[in-house]
């Protein structure tokens, strides 16, 4: 597949699971991919990855939540096609428990990390762009064991939809996609935390999860890559302010 011949993206947080995935995807087709982490050393074995592949690919550090940063690569960047906001991290406390510490530092990451990519991504894309954030379905439901998490992601939600009004007349598109639970380090480090919280193990609480799944399993990184490239792409051209859940049925329960 070539739908992407010709242009160039950018993908934040892109060390493993998601956004490795992300990054692949886009490149096996054929954009040009800045790969963007705040470990420098990832993100460049990400895209040295890419180009073994026989993709295009450049690293770039980036933390998503200092603003000064963000501006510097944006004045590196230049023109850009495609952007996706993937980037974010997870804590684990009861919500009466919930420090102010731990809701400023997921907050500042994936609310505040989440405007600084969106705003960079404004002034990066012409005519034509696409920009794909990456929620989660625990922005749409009750989360009372990852609070911050799961309002950080109904503000990665609400953004999306604000910046894809605005963005509409220019005509850059602006979606989202929530994963459900997702085969990757962090979801195998969220059941560990959980199963602490729960009292139960990792194990048992991944049985759980996939066992009231209507799919019956746990979700592919390159499945939620598909979808991801499918709405930065022209096949999405009249597709914008839109979420596609991404969760084996999880949120029709």
């Amino acid at each position: 597949m070539t739908r992407f011949i010709g242009k160039r993206a950018l993908v934040t947080g892109v060390g493993r699971g998601i956004g490795r995935a992300i990054v692949e995807r886009l490149a096996a087709e054929r954009a040009d991919v800045v790969v963007a982490d705040i470990d420098a050393t990832q993100a460049e074995a990400v895209a040295a990855a890419a180009r073994d592949s026989g993709g295009t690919a450049e690293s770039l550090p980036l933390d998503i939540a200092d603003a000064a940063m963000v501006e510097r690569a944006a004045q590196r960047l230049g023109q850009l096609d495609i952007v996706v906001a993937n980037a974010g991290i997870q804590t684990f406390a009861p919500v009466t428990e919930l420090s102010t510490a731990d809701w400023d530092r997921v907050l500042d990451v994936n609310a505040r990390g989440a405007l600084l990519t969106l705003q960079l991504a404004a002034r990066c894309l012409g005519p034509g762009g696409s920009i794909v954030t990456i929620a989660s379905i625990q922005g749409l439901l009750p989360n009372a064991l990852s609070a911050n998490y799961a309002a950080s992601k109904a503000a990665v939600l609400s953004l999306t939809k604000s910046f894809a009004a605005e963005l509409a007349p220019r005509r850059i598109r602006v979606n989202a996609v929530a994963p459900g639970r997702i085969d990757t380090e962090l979801s195998d480090y969220a059941s560990a935390e959980v199963g602490k919280l729960t009292g139960q193990n990792a194990a048992a609480t991944i049985e759980r999860r996939i066992a009231t799944n209507p799919l019956g399993r746990t979700g592919r990184p390159d499945e939620i890559a598909a979808v991801v490239a499918f709405l930065a792409s022209a096949d999405a051209s009249y597709i914008t302010g839109e979420c596609i859940n991404v969760c084996g049925g999880d949120v029709m329960l």
